[in-house]
């Protein structure tokens, strides 16, 4: 089959496992291109049809990587990483998890702020072939609430109590301990504010212990 039907094919499924979006946020047309070669064309092709939106209520966002490079290299800065790529984000959720592509390397690194856990996953082996790179895509870009969502500390989900108490998200904003956990907060409904994204993210990576988990997967 050729490229171009595979990603045509590719990007119909991403749109598919998305669903309508919560909220439509355009992607600048330069803030795309300047990504060109460094993430596979098919997400290229997604940041170009639906831009850095929010889906499945606001839990999952296609982040702005431009905007969200800075909360990735803080919370890497001076770790000892079993691997290193040139690490560029592409989604994160509303607890502030995010994911990242490597240009060698895949979908290969995630960091889960609000428990300081950076995990990476060499998945260099899956990126020789067309198919493996999008079948990486499609786990990553998929709107099961499920997956998406965190426990608490009474081991509860969290999404659907904090959104009822607080109210929806945009794409600057995030759910967020009020103080952090670090400081003496508590990760539950109560203890969520609504607080700008980026900053409490950064803002994490300073008061959170960070711990590099050689998960495998």
């Amino acid at each position: 089959m050729a490229v171009e039907s595979l990603k045509n094919i590719g990007l119909e499924r991403v749109l598919a496992d998305l669903g309508d979006p919560y909220m439509t946020v355009e992607a600048d047309v330069d803030a795309v291109d300047q990504y060109v070669g460094m993430v596979p064309d098919l997400l290229l092709d997604v940041w170009r049809t639906v831009g850095f939106s929010g889906y499945a209520g606001g839990l999952l966002w296609l982040c702005n990587p431009a905007e969200w490079q800075p909360a990735v290299d803080d919370w890497i800065s001076g770790l000892d990483m079993p691997f290193y790529d040139e690490w560029v984000p592409f989604k994160r959720t509303a607890f502030g998890t995010m994911t990242m592509w490597g240009k060698m390397t895949g979908k290969s690194l995630t960091i889960v702020p609000q428990e300081g856990f950076i995990i990476p996953v060499d998945r260099s082996g899956d990126m020789v072939d067309e198919i493996d790179v999008i079948m990486q895509i499609l786990a990553a870009l998929d709107s099961d609430t499920e997956m998406l969502d965190t426990k608490g500390d009474d081991d509860k989900p969290m999404f659907q109590r904090v959104r009822k108490r607080l109210g929806g998200l945009d794409a600057s904003t995030m759910y967020g301990c009020v103080p952090v956990v670090g400081l003496g907060g508590s990760f539950t409904p109560r203890g969520m504010g609504i607080v700008k994204a980026v900053d409490h993210v950064r803002f994490l990576s300073t008061v959170t212990p960070r711990q590099v988990m050689n998960w495998k997967f």
